[in-house]
């Protein structure tokens, strides 16, 4: 069965016209023409669509159906139609985007947004993941950019270095570690290091020999923190996630030995060119990040 455009359009503007004259005059065409066209969707359906006993012709139950789904295919036909208008405008279809976990998520949250008020056609696809696990996501579901805090080592990437960001190592104020004046990398060893899916040798943290003795790893950031602010044990956090739980004693960064801060030097890589929706995402990840 090929049920064409002409066909639906002449079933629905019978229906709402009531005649096939009136029908043929809003599409513009003869009367003989909407009659054809009719008919020939009867017999391609092999439906009776039209009850032609009365005095005016009115549409049979099975007619009303097809007209339904007739009416959804014109919809159909609307709306590709103003995706197609909006993509010639230089819209991508979709942006993909990896983020590393540590790297906050508010300026990506803050493009979907916009997009969104600008009524722009763009799907936009967050995925986060940790580490070396960013680019592999990357590469696998052919993203558009991705946001990394280790080197990207894909060939034919557009880079651009972001502000840096600073983890502290920290524990609960109750902690037996938050009470000594000073702690050392043995001190360390001795209690629960938590981590976001390990570490990294490139990052060269100063508590990666402790890394393979964690008892505790853990999807993301927010429930490595909500670990720590339960005393389970110790780790490192972004400044920017941790702001009130510092200011207000909740959490303590560490007195370790060399120093308890690290800076972080993320990335924004890009696959292709960016058009206009990729574009707000570099403006916007390209601030500092609060």
């Amino acid at each position: 069965m090929h049920v064409t455009l002409d066909q639906a359009r002449a079933l629905d503007a019978f229906a709402r016209t009531g005649t096939y004259q009136a029908a043929a005059k809003e599409l513009r065409k003869v009367h003989t023409a909407v009659l054809y066209a009719l008919k020939q969707l009867e017999a391609q359906t092999g439906l009776e669509l039209f009850d032609r006993s009365g005095y005016r012709t009115r549409l049979t139950p099975a007619g009303t159906r097809v007209l339904e789904k007739a009416r959804a295919l014109l919809e159909a036909e609307r709306a590709l139609e103003a995706t197609c208008h909006e993509l010639q405008s230089g819209w991508e279809p979709v942006l993909r985007v990896v983020v590393d976990a540590i790297f906050p998520l508010a300026p990506v949250l803050e493009v979907v947004r916009r997009l969104r008020v600008q009524r722009a056609p763009t799907r936009v696809f967050v995925s986060v993941d940790s580490l070396g696990a960013v680019e592999q996501r990357f590469e696998a579901e052919r993203a558009t950019a991705m946001v990394t805090v280790l080197p990207p080592t894909l060939p034919g990437l557009t880079t651009r270095p972001l502000p840096r960001l600073q983890a502290r190592l920290v524990a609960h104020r109750a902690h037996p570690l938050a009470k000594r004046r000073k702690v050392s990398t043995a001190d360390l060893a001795g209690e629960v290091l938590v981590t976001v899916r390990g570490s990294d040798v490139r990052l060269q943290l100063a508590t990666r020999a402790l890394d393979q003795q964690s008892t505790v790893h853990l999807p993301d950031f927010h429930s490595k923190k909500a670990a720590i602010l339960a005393g389970l044990g110790f780790g490192w956090l972004p400044d920017w996630l941790i702001t009130d739980e510092l200011a207000r004693g909740a959490l303590v960064a560490l007195p370790l030995e060399g120093g308890a801060v690290h800076a972080f030097s993320p990335t924004l890589a890009l696959r292709d060119a960016p058009g206009p929706a990729t574009q707000e995402l570099v403006d916007l990840v390209a601030r500092r990040p609060t």
